[in-house]
């Protein structure tokens, strides 16, 4: 909570910390796509480390990991790695190791003696005799790079959507929720729920399919009959768009249709952001209550609306292993209500 009380403050009447200059119009703005990713940073880091988590939104030396983690290129590398090796290995020998500083902080980090009991690192640190540092380390450089374009990414889609002129009814509408269930419980708020559901229906945050491979004996898939040992693969953005009948619409935002009783089963049995089963994410809890406490703390004080001044590119960028804005900048107006 004390991350998301950070990341409002600097939406007050005037320019805060993190607001962007006045814009030609005399309101203050906020390009959300940087503080947005720095409050996943800040979030997924003192799930790991508290209390040495990040603190982006407040000092600018942990930037510099955001910088890292979030302004590169990865279908470029990717590209590189498969169809240049020679040329990637070379560019690796010249740049360094990839996420050289977000390592270094990480194995710094996880060495640490005194972590809160609530930390991912001391229930590992407390399964030593199991476990090397190298190894918890290495789980900690994967929960949190997992944590920050996803969420980051999935925030800054949703509320671009949110402000825009066709989506101010939800904003409303979110509002009057939280004002009538002043002590309720985030996960007992069903419009709050539609609306991140819907918003990762629609900007998946993974775009790339995720392969599986067919157990011997083969199976039966939507009438195919695909021998053992094949590789399928399906990714969200397909799942969330092929059905009609469940969604109808599919390229239109409306939370609505996640309250409606008729075909929820089914529709929430296609809800593919998380991927499913066994090999589902397991960062999910984490990546929901985040959307549902910062979208809370907002749209419970403010309106929002994308600033005039905006010109970026929201079109999705698919980076294999991110989707993100093609321009990586979002600028929204906070108005208090």
């Amino acid at each position: 909570m004390g991350r998301v009380q950070i990341f409002v403050r600097t939406h007050g009447p005037g320019p805060g910390p993190n607001l962007g200059p006045m814009g030609t119009h005399g309101d203050p703005y906020l390009n959300v796509y940087v503080t947005l990713h720095c409050y996943a940073l800040d979030c997924a880091s003192h799930f790991l480390f508290s209390p040495m988590g990040t603190d982006t939104l407040n000092n600018p030396d942990d930037m510099v990991l955001i910088q890292e983690l979030t302004y590169n290129n990865n279908l470029k590398q990717r590209w590189l790695e498969h169809y240049a090796p020679t040329l990637s290995a070379l560019m690796f020998n010249i740049k360094g190791r990839y996420a050289a500083i977000s390592k270094d902080y990480i194995l710094k980090q996880s060495q640490q003696t005194t972590p809160s009991k609530a930390t991912l690192i001391s229930r590992w640190q407390s399964r030593s005799d199991t476990l090397q540092n190298i190894q918890m380390a290495a789980e900690c450089m994967d929960h949190m790079s997992a944590g920050i374009d996803t969420t980051g990414d999935g925030l800054c889609f949703l509320m671009h959507e949110l402000s825009l002129p066709r989506s101010q009814h939800v904003q409303h509408r979110l509002r009057e929720e939280f004002i009538q269930n002043p002590n309720a419980w985030l996960d007992m708020l069903p419009y709050l729920d539609a609306v991140i559901k819907e918003g990762l229906r629609l900007f998946p945050p993974i775009p790339m399919s995720l392969p599986r491979c067919v157990p011997a004996g083969g199976r039966l898939i939507s009438g195919y009959n695909i021998p053992g040992g094949s590789v399928v693969s399906c990714q969200a953005f397909s799942m969330h768009r092929l059905d009609e009948s469940l969604f109808p619409d599919p390229k239109k935002y409306n939370p609505e249709r996640w309250i409606e009783e008729k075909g929820l089963v089914e529709r929430n049995r296609m809800f593919f952001s998380f991927a499913a089963g066994g090999r589902g994410c397991i960062g999910r809890h984490l990546a929901t209550i985040e959307m549902k406490i910062v979208l809370e703390e907002i749209y419970s004080k403010f309106t929002t609306s994308v600033a005039l001044e905006m010109d970026g590119d929201m079109f999705i960028n698919d980076q294999i292993i991110a989707s993100r804005p093609k321009d990586q900048t979002c600028l929204i107006k906070f108005t208090l209500y």
